[in-house]
């Protein structure tokens, strides 16, 4: 598949979720990309959902085939939704009640924004509470009928999960890899305004809440863990929102976390794929970061890594566990524990004392039979020629 039906996919994906989002007619590209690749690469990046306003009435043969299953995630949303909605305001009142300082992330953050909630894909309902009342916070999960799962996936926190389908993320602090962003946000929820009704839940002012947004966008974007979602819920902030920002404050904060040029270009790709908005100069960059959001980090790497230092810092940091990991390994397979060793040297079990001895013994051994290998391959090798 070449490079330019690679853009001309993405971009008439990018149309048609624009044209959902606004609520207008789409100006689409002459090539259609099959409703089989539009199903999975909308899926696999969470806005099926708004993929499926706009063919929900399309009814040729290869449609048909995929509605279904546009359908399906359509309806599923619907419910999940509902039932979040029902799980936060439970959430909320019960935090309040046991005087534990909280504020609401992710989707709850956003969902206003969409014109129809059902649009956005649903996830887990995140709360980050004061972190010297983490016991109690889990106490209230428990209380909830929540269960911490015994699956932990992905995520800055612990995952609850609840009948039916209820899922919560309780975080007692915000997993960024720059010191110096885990320092910006160290002091919440505590320092955040609350509504006037409540005394221990909290909210985010608008430059707050862009701040955030920006910090969580990057961090992901580093992991190879962005979405389109993730530019749709900015693009319905700015939308929003903008008009009341404090872009001056909004800059300087930015600027200080070293995320001031990379919010400028991940806004101006927001702009270009929902607002119709051209960039001339930047189109080249923008065009690398469409590529980098659509594979995931797979691709255009090194391109970020020029107004992102953080992807390069991430892939660091994951070499390095992987060594750490690869160390951790030699030395389990080079010392194996007392229980193990006795398998082989039953004299162990009277004398546990000589484990240092042994591990070197079965080192020897190790070592002496990788030799006689060798050395019958290289006889092998010279009696072949």
């Amino acid at each position: 598949m070449s490079v330019q039906t690679d853009n001309a996919r993405e971009e008439y994906l990018i149309e048609l979720l624009a044209s959902a989002l606004n609520q207008r007619e789409a100006i689409l590209g002459r090539v259609r990309p099959s409703w089989g690749w539009i199903y999975k690469m909308s899926d696999y990046h969470h806005v099926s959902n708004l993929a499926y306003y706009k063919i929900m009435w399309v009814d040729d043969r290869e449609a048909r085939q995929w509605k279904e299953k546009f359908e399906d995630r359509y309806r599923n949303a619907m419910r999940q939704q509902e039932k979040n909605k029902e799980l936060r305001r439970r959430i909320e009142e019960a935090l309040e009640e046991a005087e534990v300082h909280a504020v609401f992330l992710g989707e709850t953050t956003v969902l206003g924004y969409y014109p129809h909630p059902e649009m956005r894909m649903p996830e887990p309902v995140q709360v980050l509470v004061d972190k010297k009342r983490i016991a109690e916070a889990r106490k209230v999960m428990g209380r909830l009928g929540l269960e911490e799962s015994e699956r932990q996936e992905e995520t800055d926190g612990r995952l609850y999960v609840g009948f039916p389908g209820l899922r919560v993320e309780l975080m007692d602090a915000l997993d960024f890899t720059e010191k110096k962003v885990r320092i910006w946000f160290e002091e919440f929820p505590k320092i955040l305004p609350k509504p006037e009704n409540r005394h221990y839940i909290h909210n985010m002012n608008e430059e707050t809440q862009y701040i955030y947004f920006m910090c969580r966008i990057a961090e992901k974007y580093a992991r190879g863990q962005i979405e389109i979602r993730d530019i749709v819920d900015l693009w319905l902030l700015v939308t929003a929102e903008g008009s009341k920002i404090n872009w001056k404050e909004v800059r300087r904060e930015l600027e200080k976390l070293d995320l001031e040029m990379f919010g400028e270009y991940i806004v101006k790709l927001a702009g270009k794929w929902f607002g119709r908005l051209y960039f001339r100069d930047d189109m080249d960059i923008l065009s690398d970061i469409q590529t980098y959001i659509f594979t995931k980090g797979t691709e255009a790497r090194r391109e970020s890594e020029l107004f992102l230092p953080l992807v390069k810092t991430v892939a660091d940091n994951y070499h390095r566990d992987l060594k750490k990991e690869e160390k951790k390994k030699q030395r389990e397979w080079s010392f194996p524990p007392l229980e193990y060793m006795k398998g082989t040297f039953p004299r162990l079990e009277k004398h546990p004392w000589l484990l240092p001895l042994y591990w070197m013994v079965r080192l020897a051994r190790r070592r002496s039979f990788s030799r006689r290998n060798q050395t019958k391959e290289e006889e092998k090798e010279e009696n072949g020629a």
